[in-house]
């Protein structure tokens, strides 16, 4: 099983995605998906059910959209 690979971006001045601004980026497979980070000199992670639920509950809190290169 290969995992898709993910974003979390800001968006362009067309309200996509922008390629160039993600911020967090996650891998997504059958069984859910996680997003990693850097907070304070440390890795950090999350797991969510997808991509979708990552999107939904970081997305609104650092205004960023769900990128799927």
């Amino acid at each position: 099983m290969v995992p898709n690979v993910f974003g979390l971006a800001r968006q362009d001045d067309t309200g996509r995605p922008d390629p160039d601004s993600v911020l967090l980026w996650g891998m997504e497979t059958a069984d859910g998906a996680i997003l990693y980070w850097q907070e304070g000199g440390r890795s950090q992670f999350a797991v969510f059910e997808n991509a979708d639920r990552a999107a939904e509950r970081f997305g609104p809190l650092f205004d960023l959209v769900l990128y799927r290169p």
